[in-house]
């Protein structure tokens, strides 16, 4: 600090922490803040808070001004306005604009100040640059801290909405809360008479699951739901659920969501069923899909109607040897043997269409027409009769034993 400028700086600060001077410093910001934001004008008890705020960073400001070094510190009554934002879940943008416009009538009021100066020995573009710097650095610091304080706030408000969020859905599961509309508005107003598709989100490491919070509301979209409700019960998964007036069309969803795959990330996907039941049932239909998944394969996603059978029969030794005995010889792990099950597999799915077959694996439909005679050989019995046993047992080799033997 120039030496000329601190008789003028003791001076200057006797006189604007007068009480009348605060005040009407005070009149000045919030007003322009007002005119600005009306907005603010609107919330309850925030003007108050704000003209306290302006009040005490103002005595703050003039405490330190002549002082020979800056010691910045936040008023505790602009902490708690950032935190009255946060708890009041307004944005982040409201309190930055706040002080944008207070920088505005600082600039502004320094000009005037500088211009009212009686010619004297003091130089004014020495007190111009100390005013800024001054000025310019306790806004700056006032910026960072109070956003920081925001922050902090919004994460303990949402980090105890979902906590809160999670407990109503683990009443709901467990069949504790079973009263719509009561579980209705402990959900945030999720409605719960309507048909739930639950979704659930897992990934390999649970320190990449914020991977899942971004793919989940993209998924919603592809299924055609708005305002998903999402639960986070923490680990590797994330739960969603989907409200619609009716049955969402999921056909195609793995193929039309192929695009959306994220490494080591496996979804499961319910049935749409309506109302609290459904809202339980289609969630453990997610949870029992995810056995069927393949993380970074075509199979990292699945629906619960698609692979309905194969998921209640589950996998173990007496499914397996069911499997065994269906397949026969087609049970081998050699890949002449994968690509016979892969073609017979395919025909099933279009129909018995060995045209259709083809354009699903891209290969010549007498290449499917050979690979079909080797299966009727194999089988010891025409394609045309192929029981449904026969093709539960496909499904189940492919969705549990990809890559291993039977």
């Amino acid at each position: 600090m120039p030496s000329d400028l601190a008789p003028w700086l003791l001076a200057y600060v006797a006189e604007q922490a007068q009480p009348a001077q605060v005040d009407a410093w005070v009149d000045r910001v919030a007003s322009a803040i007002l005119r600005e934001i009306p907005e603010v004008a609107l919330v309850e008890g925030l003007p108050a808070t704000l003209r306290e705020t302006v009040h005490d960073h103002w005595l703050a400001f003039l405490g330190d001004f002549a002082q020979p070094e800056q010691h910045f510190h936040l008023p505790e009554a602009a902490r708690l306005l950032a935190l009255d934002i946060a708890e009041r879940q307004l944005p982040l943008e409201s309190l930055i604009r706040f002080y944008r416009v207070a920088q505005q009538e600082v600039w502004a009021y320094v000009s005037e100040i500088i211009k009212a100066l009686p010619p004297s020995d003091l130089d004014r573009a020495d007190l111009l640059m100390y005013f800024w710097n001054r000025a310019g650095v306790w806004l700056d610091q006032s910026i960072t801290e109070s956003i920081a304080a925001y922050q902090a706030a919004r994460s303990r408000v949402l980090a105890g909405a979902a906590a809160q969020r999670f407990e109503s859905v683990r009443s709901i599961l467990s069949g504790e809360l079973t009263d719509p509309r009561e579980a209705s508005a402990a959900l945030g107003g999720y409605p719960i008479s309507v048909h739930h598709t639950a979704v659930v989100l897992s990934v390999g490491d649970a320190g990449q699951a914020g991977t899942l919070e971004s793919l989940a509301p993209d998924l919603a979209r592809r299924i055609g739901a708005a305002t998903p409700l999402v639960v986070k019960p923490g680990g590797r998964q994330l739960w969603m659920w989907l409200g619609t007036r009716g049955q969402p069309d999921l056909s195609g969803l793995a193929a039309a969501a192929a695009d959306l795959r994220a490494p080591s990330v496996v979804v499961g996907v319910g049935s749409a069923t309506p109302d609290i039941a459904g809202f339980v049932a289609s969630h453990r239909e997610a949870q029992g899909t995810l056995r069927v998944t393949a993380p970074d394969t075509e199979d990292w996603l699945a629906v619960y109607p698609d692979v309905e059978l194969p998921v209640l029969l589950g996998c173990s030794p007496e499914v397996d040897r069911f499997m065994t005995r269906q397949l026969g010889p087609l049970a081998g792990e050699e890949e002449s043997l994968q690509r016979i099950r892969e073609t017979l597999a395919a025909y099933l799915d279009c129909g018995g269409s060995a045209e259709e077959a083809a354009r699903t694996l891209v290969v010549h439909r007498n290449t499917i027409r050979y690979r079909l005679g080797q299966a009727e050989e194999m089988l010891g019995q025409p394609i045309t009769r192929i029981s449904p046993q026969l093709a539960a047992a496909l499904q189940h080799h492919d969705l549990f034993h990809r890559g291993r033997g039977a």
